[in-house]
């Protein structure tokens, strides 16, 4: 195995263990779960610390939700796109604030604080931005106003505090983004029948 595919392995082996144990997990039950020798996180990491700092920023990575949304197909209609990255917005701040609430109020060893977000933010908004512009002539909004609707409503749809119980579902936010919360105004036509 590569160092790379080392410190991967490593670190998709502690996810779990902080999800389940917090920071009390212990390098012995990384290594067990790694299937490695205890000395191979130190190695791969130089400490416990390094390895737990190393998990949160896989987990706020922007890679794996730009592939997701890179993949939409480009035959889907607006709202079946829509929908799509909602789904992967919503995966994504479901495994954050799992993570972080697992950890929360146990920063490691006084550890630095998890990078800013805006970096990863400006990189998922381009991807969208590369979506929706397939779309340009169904939009009634500019892209960065699109994006931060569909951002916006994914994030605040799976807060505890929404409560509401088609709140999560990711294709009736995509219809409430795209066709707003009022009634179609009758046309003229309609209203001279």
């Amino acid at each position: 195995m590569s160092p790379d595919e080392r410190r991967r392995a490593l670190i998709e082996a502690t996810r779990p263990l902080l999800l389940e144990h917090g920071l009390s997990i212990t390098t012995r039950q990384i290594a067990e779960c790694a299937d490695v020798a205890e000395g191979t996180i130190f190695r791969a990491f130089g400490t416990k610390q390094s390895l737990i700092e190393a998990v949160v920023d896989d987990c706020l990575a922007p890679g794996p939700v730009i592939e997701a949304i890179d993949s939409v197909p480009a035959e889907l209609s607006l709202e079946d796109a829509v929908t799509w990255m909602i789904q992967v917005l919503q995966a994504r701040i479901q495994q954050v604030r799992a993570l972080m609430s697992a950890i929360a109020g146990e920063r490691p060893h006084g550890g630095p604080p998890p990078k800013p977000h805006r970096d990863f933010h400006l990189a998922v908004d381009a991807a969208m931005t590369r979506v929706l512009t397939r779309y340009d002539d169904q939009l009634t909004v500019g892209t960065p106003t699109a994006c931060w609707a569909i951002s916006a409503m994914a994030f605040a749809a799976v807060m505890p505090m929404a409560g509401h119980p088609d709140a999560a579902e990711p294709r009736q936010i995509a219809r409430l983004i795209l066709g707003g919360i009022a009634a179609p105004s009758p046309t003229t036509e309609d209203a001279t029948c």
